[in-house]
């Protein structure tokens, strides 16, 4: 990701905010979706995380939006995400090793709640979800989904004792 100066980064929101409005494309070159900055990647990644996750957390009937949100802001934790990552990780292909190399390498500053190496371990699975999201790969994503959401629920067992 370039670092633009303020004025640039005025220039380019009052443009964004054009296109979008007009629902035109920036000037831009259209890119295959593993070649996008895997920062932009993550975004849409943690976005479609955070909401699927929120769904199937409402589907075991808790009752309560605030246990709701507890459970939800931990699972989409970088803590909780590297720990799937790093057992999603070597059923990846090789098109999404290398977006999630990408990811894991994108200058990026860690927040105080995680490690330098879960953060960037969660990156790589944010991108991950953003590239299968952005690239149309619904079947794969939705298989790929269904593991986060099994490692998931493992991380939640070694976390809490809950075990069936």
């Amino acid at each position: 990701m370039e670092k633009v100066k303020f004025k640039q980064l005025q220039a380019l929101k009052h443009r964004a905010y054009a296109a979008f409005a007009q629902g035109s494309r920036l000037d831009a070159p259209d890119q295959d979706a593993s070649r996008l900055d895997p920062i932009s990647l993550a975004f849409v990644g943690d976005a479609y995380y955070a909401l699927n996750l929120r769904r199937r957390l409402v589907e075991t009937g808790i009752p309560n939006v605030q246990v709701l949100h507890l459970l939800a802001a931990e699972f989409v934790s970088a803590k909780a995400q590297a720990y799937v990552y790093r057992l999603l990780k070597d059923d990846l292909t090789e098109e999404e090793h290398l977006v999630c190399r990408r990811a894991r390498n994108a200058y990026s500053q860690a927040p105080k709640s995680a490690s330098v190496a879960e953060y960037h371990d969660s990156t790589a699975l944010e991108a991950l979800i953003g590239y299968l999201v952005l690239s149309g790969q619904n079947e794969r994503l939705g298989q790929v989904f269904q593991k986060v959401v099994d490692y998931t629920k493992d991380y939640c067992a070694k976390q809490h004792g809950e075990r069936n």
